[in-house]
């Protein structure tokens, strides 16, 4: 039997949105879909001088009340407030004059028991992102604070590996998925919940019913600080976790490159464009330093993130060199701050960490 994810993929197929014969997946028109009980909210962004948008606003509540279990559903368009009038009905007319205004989607309260919910993002993969997520999160844990961590890379999820909970199936309790620990964290990941092997293959609703389900069926211990391992790009992953939490800031991790920078800019401007903070910028594979020598080698050309920072008006969190420490401690389950805190990699962490709550303080 398909599951859930898969019977509302195929409805979403079944509608037509044009005449060209696209359906609502095509026209990437379905921009959210939740599922609370037996009730289906579903956002469509479709142009509001469609002819047929009311029509499809119809299909989908009568298509998806088809789906077992799905009793009631309710239907908004991306640039309304309210819910879609029934089919036949006239629109509702704006003021003469006044423009019509885009209206983000209002945050939900997920994770409002932590005094400061963190995004660790960047605009392109391969930068180290995860990295340095999960060493600030220890980083924290061993400065005395109370700390959780969740894995939103719901196509590419790192931390089970990094965390040493490659083979670790969290528990159930009444139907609540319970946090694994590690390290003295409480952490979730997809990761641990599918096989390693197998690919991820969802579109952007269901990408987004997963994060939310994560996020509310499992039972977070609130504290002082959810580190959030946020997806590359500035997706629909990157969005609804923006919609779904109150987001304290987000740090951006970039590695020197031009390449990187360009990506890791687009992210502050996602992240400004949604009035979340941008905490900094932190240069992730700055130089490479010698174990025997100290010698440093700049490989990816050092410096560049911190200038680019200083550019476009961001704060500058710091650096982390390049180690073999870093990268057998991320393989074996062990990250370098756990256990190495005088190596020059876990100082840098400490101070990004330093820089990081100064900055929230100033906020």
């Amino acid at each position: 039997m398909a599951t859930l994810e898969e019977q509302f993929e195929q409805a979403f197929i079944e509608i037509p949105v044009d005449d060209s014969g696209r359906h609502l997946l095509d026209a990437e028109a379905v921009t959210e879909c939740t599922v609370r009980g037996d009730s289906a909210t579903v956002t469509l962004d479709l142009p509001p001088e469609a002819a047929k948008r009311d029509a499809i606003a119809a299909q989908v509540r009568e298509r998806l009340e088809r789906i077992e279990g799905i009793n009631a559903v309710t239907v908004r368009f991306s640039d309304e407030t309210g819910t879609a009038p029934p089919a036949g009905a006239a629109p509702a007319q704006p003021e003469p004059g006044v423009p019509r205004q885009p209206q983000r989607p209002a945050r939900q309260s997920y994770l409002d028991n932590y005094d400061a919910v963190i995004a660790v993002a960047s605009g392109k993969g391969g930068v180290g992102k995860s990295t340095v997520a999960v060493n600030l999160a220890v980083t924290l844990q061993r400065m005395g604070y109370k700390v959780s961590l969740f894995d939103a890379d719901i196509y590419g999820p790192s931390l089970p590996i990094m965390m040493g909970l490659r083979t670790t199936k969290p528990k159930l309790e009444d139907n609540v998925i319970l946090p694994m620990e590690k390290f003295g964290l409480t952490m979730m990941s997809i990761g641990n919940l599918v096989e390693e092997a197998a690919a991820t293959i969802w579109r952007g609703p269901i990408v987004h019913q997963v994060i939310e389900q994560l996020l509310r069926d499992t039972r977070w211990p609130g504290g002082d600080f959810m580190i959030i391992d946020m997806p590359p790009g500035t997706g629909d992953a990157q969005l609804t976790i923006t919609q779904m939490t109150e987001l304290a800031g987000a740090v951006i991790v970039s590695t020197p490159q031009d390449v990187a920078l360009l990506d890791a800019l687009k992210g502050v401007s996602m992240f400004e464009k949604v009035d979340v903070p941008v905490l900094g910028l932190v240069e992730n594979m700055s130089a490479f330093i010698c174990p025997k020598c100290g010698h440093e080698s700049p490989i990816f050309d050092k410096g560049n993130a911190e200038k680019a920072a200083g550019q476009n008006n961001v704060p500058f969190l710091g650096r982390v060199p390049i180690e073999v420490a870093i990268r057998e401690g991320g393989d074996s389950g062990a990250p370098i701050s756990t256990g190495s805190p005088d190596t020059p990699a876990a100082q840098a962490f400490r101070h990004i960490a330093d820089a990081m709550l100064a900055r929230l303080e100033a906020l």
